[in-house]
């Protein structure tokens, strides 16, 4: 045994020594060769990357040039044309070209001003303040005379009075509108409602444009306090609607108002409108009013949004604007700067047109165009996504000098393939980055030269592995086999001993005449068979598996009476064993049809299968022999009650030299060949052999043979 283990191991070393390093050096080999493919491919995916983002910036180059060029050309004709024609060219600009935001005029003496810009409302002190108007004395005398008793002897009958006469004195629409405005405001102050509204539209209707001392509209102004007066004389459907028109009109830029100014108003008109759908007694017939009132509000939002934008731009870049553009060398006519502003937290990307005109005042005038970041930032997205070909894998953001994050994909992988490029002419002032996954070793040898090499290799690994565990399960099932012929070999030695044994001693005995009584001397003879009939089947049982090993075992068909058979069978091994406490039954279920079988050969089966449940049974052994039909096959069955067979084992009790691993069972002697005679004989008689075992109970082995 040891020097077979030795052998095992010399087996295994050799073949790991001939062909296991080899094929570990050449997978080593094979992985070092997909590595620097890895590696080829990532630096052609970076170079991939490079090409690419110079070929997004490049489109957005070109689409910022196309608006630069219709700008330009738009300026360059835009002389000889009329306000209204030239405001109208702006307009219609700004809708073909949608990365357009809003031109811009740059006067070295006013700053930068909006010509087509609708904005809600300008800086606080951009609107100069009316100068106060020059009324005669005698007007003047009736003025005061009504100020004075509306203010300080709130007398509101007799300010009216003196109103009403200022009102008729007046000279120009002015100072009718100033009038007439301090007739309705007494009106309303003596509880004159209806008369107050009445004047107050008078006063919308033929002075609305006139704008008083302070630079509000006179219509703004009687617009809100209409809207009063309806509240007034509970009328709050006309109220509302006034409201909502006024606060129209307050959006689309009828009046021209600074901030404070929109706010004050703003402010007013919502609070009105909130105390009106509070306060009314029936609110159903305010709905559509509410309805109507939150496009509204919304469209404040966007253009409150848009004008601040503007107006922060105007108040931060004109002093930049003026250092930067007015003083430069080099600017010929009709070329363009470009740049990029961060004021107040905004991003503004301008151009510049050098359209110089020299007027009498030696002032420099250009145009500039701020562009819409928004449509920007969308056509950089949509352009980069246009390119890109996995978004899974390959992410991209936008940055600004300063590193912080404008733009980017909604996921940006993290990995080491990476490129970033500016935008041409460094505009905007960004940079692009695209940023993509490393390759995965997997993808690397799908798509590299090497990758079927590894693929050779790995097949010629695993049938390295496979043909490496088919030795040592070869190996190792020669080293049992050897184990239990050198078991098989002990055990048949003493099977052989045993009866030799026994016979020789009562020879000896009976030689010597020592036996005392007849009846002693006949249970000697009966021994006597039994050991030699028991020999000579152990001799049959060896001779038979040799001769099937080497496939000389040749079988005599005959036709044969199953039931003569048995009979004859058990009570030739019944008479063997009178003297022993053995009780053996036969149950025949016939009659059956004759078969074709080798008599000598079954009747060697059927025997070892009583040998072996007489071995196996306990206490009183008893054993069953029965014949019966299953299937159209016949059945010949031995049963016994005895120790049984564990349910793991019971596929293996047919093997050769094997036996149970069972204390109590290895204690019965044997040679591990009995079943497995049975097995091949009866497959030789195209049969086959079944067991069912009940550990404790007793086992039943069942012969099938085709009829």
């Amino acid at each position: 045994m040891k020097r077979l283990k030795q052998k095992q191991y010399r087996i295994f070393f050799l073949f790991f020594l001939g062909i296991g390093v080899p094929s570990l050096l050449l997978g080593y080999l094979a992985f070092r060769g997909v590595r620097n493919d890895q590696a080829l491919l990532e630096r052609d995916k970076r170079e991939e990357l490079r090409s690419l983002t110079d070929t997004i910036t490049a489109e957005i180059e070109n689409e910022i040039s196309r608006t630069e060029k219709s700008f330009l050309d738009m300026i360059s004709e835009e002389s000889g044309l009329d306000k209204s024609s030239h405001f109208k060219n702006l307009y219609s600009f700004k809708e073909q070209n949608p990365m357009a935001g809003e031109p811009f005029f740059i006067d070295s003496q006013r700053g930068i001003l909006f010509p087509a810009a609708k904005l809600l409302y300008l800086s606080d002190g951009s609107i100069e303040s009316s100068p106060p108007v020059s009324l005669s004395s005698n007007l003047s005398r009736i003025y005061s005379a009504g100020q004075k008793e509306e203010f300080q002897r709130k007398n509101y009958r007799k300010a009216l009075s003196y109103y009403q006469q200022a009102l008729k004195l007046a000279s120009n629409n002015r100072i009718k509108g100033e009038m007439l405005n301090a007739v309705a405001r007494v009106q309303k102050k003596s509880s004159l409602f209806q008369e107050a509204l009445d004047s107050y539209k008078v006063l919308t209707e033929n002075y609305g444009h006139v704008r008083l001392s302070t630079g509000v509209s006179l219509g703004l102004a009687a617009g809100l306090e209409i809207g009063y007066l309806y509240f007034l004389l509970e009328d709050p459907v006309t109220a509302g609607r006034s409201f909502v028109d006024l606060y129209k009109s307050l959006l689309h830029g009828t009046w021209k108002l600074e901030k404070g100014q929109y706010d004050y108003f703003a402010r007013n008109i919502n609070e009105s409108l909130n105390n009106v759908f509070s306060n009314s007694p029936d609110s159903s017939k305010l709905k559509s009013l509410e309805n109507d009132l939150l496009p509204l509000r919304d469209e404040e939002k966007l253009k409150k949004r848009t004008t601040e934008e503007l107006l922060l731009f105007q108040d931060g870049a004109t002093q930049e604007l003026g250092k930067r553009f007015s003083q430069e060398d080099g600017w010929t006519q009709n070329s363009t700067k470009r740049n990029t502003f961060k004021i107040g937290g905004q991003i503004y990307l301008t151009v510049i047109f050098n359209r110089i005109d020299i007027d009498t005042t030696q002032h420099s005038e250009y145009w500039g165009l701020l562009l819409d970041r928004n449509s920007v930032t969308q056509k950089i997205r949509e352009t980069v996504q246009n390119h890109l070909v996995s978004s899974k894998e390959t992410g991209w953001f936008i940055s600004d000098r300063e590193g912080r994050n404008i733009l980017s994909s909604e996921v940006v992988p993290a990995g080491s393939i990476y490129a970033q490029s500016n935008f041409k002419e460094n505009f905007p002032d960004w940079q692009l980055h695209l940023q993509q996954l490393n390759p995965r070793l997997f993808d690397t040898f799908l798509t590299t030269r090497r990758g079927i090499y590894f693929f050779m290799f790995l097949l010629i690994g695993g049938i390295l592995i496979f043909g490496l565990t088919l030795t040592i399960r070869t190996v190792s099932r020669e080293l049992e086999l050897a184990r239990m012929k050198s078991d098989f070999i002990s055990t048949i030695s003493h099977e052989f001993k045993s009866p030799l044994t026994s016979i020789r001693q009562l020879a000896e005995m009976l030689q010597a005449g020592r036996i005392p009584s007849e009846k002693r001397r006949q249970k000697y003879y009966d021994v006597l068979v039994e050991q030699s009939e028991k020999l000579s089947l152990l001799t049959e049982n060896v001779l038979s598996f040799a001769r099937m090993e080497e496939g000389k075992n040749e079988f005599v068909y005959e036709s044969l009476d199953v039931s003569t058979l048995l009979e004859d069978i058990v009570s030739a091994y019944q008479d063997r064993v009178t003297h022993k406490d053995i009780v053996l039954e036969l149950k025949v279920n016939g009659p059956f049809p004759n078969i074709n079988a080798d008599g000598a050969a079954l009747t060697q089966a059927i025997n070892n299968l009583i040998d072996n449940a007489v071995k196996y049974s306990t206490g009183k052994k008893r054993v069953i022999v029965r014949t019966c039909l299953v299937d159209s096959e016949l059945g010949i069955s031995v049963q016994d009650f005895g120790l049984g067979i564990q349910k793991e084992e019971l596929d293996r009790v047919f093997d050769r030299f094997y036996r149970g691993g069972d204390e109590l069972t290895r204690t019965v002697k044997g040679s591990g060949l009995g079943l497995t005679l049975v097995k091949q004989i009866v497959e030789a008689h195209k049969g086959t052999v079944e067991v069912e075992s009940d550990p404790g109970r007793g086992s039943t082995f069942t012969i099938k043979l085709p009829l």
